[in-house]
């Protein structure tokens, strides 16, 4: 892993960089980040299982690969995210990544510790 991070807590983003400043992965916070949609479904502060079951539906309607990281969070390398978990005070919703393909297949190896530390 050669990755480092800017954040952007005034926009509720984490930008994740490799070497030579290439941007690989942009985070989206729960609480303070914009709300992204993929086909006008909400995908950031989701209930976790609802986002899950909506990306397996939705990879296997337009035929796109559906991934599994080390930590069981789902994530398409063709769509180019991974949908992780972030508490929110007493709970849990969706915490969007978008990534580089070569980062969603090999999340545990590129994408930086800091990000696996937040939940």
């Amino acid at each position: 892993m050669d990755g480092h991070a800017r954040e952007s807590a005034r926009l509720g983003v984490t930008a994740y960089y490799r070497t030579g400043q290439t941007l690989a992965c942009v985070a989206v916070d729960v609480l303070a980040g914009p709300q992204v949609t993929l086909d006008g479904t909400a995908l950031v502060a989701r209930v976790p299982s609802e986002a899950e079951a909506w990306l397996c539906k939705h990879t296997e309607v337009h035929k796109l690969d559906l991934i599994y990281t080390h930590a069981a969070d789902p994530g398409s390398g063709d769509l180019g995210l991974i949908l992780r978990a972030q508490r929110a005070g007493d709970i849990v919703l969706s915490r969007l990544l978008f990534l580089i393909r070569e980062w969603a297949e090999n999340s545990w190896d590129c994408i930086p510790g800091e990000e696996w530390s937040r939940f």
